[in-house]
């Protein structure tokens, strides 16, 4: 089952841009939505999926991207995937990320703690050594 099939079965609203269609102007949506033509502006949405084919022109935020379009500004994500037919031109902040071999990204890319890495936050452990003439050290332990 595609994709965009799974999440109406599922119960979960998805909005189509279609292929022909060119939106210029910002995009707010509340809801996942899937792109096939091309949009000349900013998109924030919950889930995106770039579709083969389509385009992007300006900075994407959400907490879900599939890429297989291109994207020509910045993209910032919890979970990024890019496929094989993507291209993406600016930079990248993402808490997690997978890249199909053939994907294409010029920019910076920016990792950034996911909310489960940060509530957790650091931990430091005493390590004793053998010697008693070396001093004990702190450990920082991912």
């Amino acid at each position: 089952m595609e994709a965009s099939a799974h999440r109406e079965a599922a119960g979960v609203d998805v909005s189509v841009i279609g292929a022909g269609i060119t939106v210029t102007g910002n995009i707010e949506a509340s809801v996942d939505l899937q792109i096939q033509g091309k949009v000349t502006g900013d998109v924030h949405c919950a889930t995106l999926l770039l579709g083969e084919g389509s385009e992007i022109r300006g900075n994407v935020v959400a907490d879900r991207v599939r890429v297989a379009g291109a994207v020509d500004g910045s993209i910032e994500t919890k979970d990024l995937a890019i496929e094989a037919s993507a291209r993406v031109t600016g930079d990248i902040t993402y808490s997690r990320i997978r890249i199909a071999n053939g994907g294409i990204v010029h920019g910076q890319m920016n990792y950034r703690k996911s909310e489960d890495e940060a509530a957790e936050g650091a931990h430091l452990r005493l390590v004793e050594h053998e010697k008693a003439a070396e001093p004990s050290k702190a450990v920082y332990i991912e």
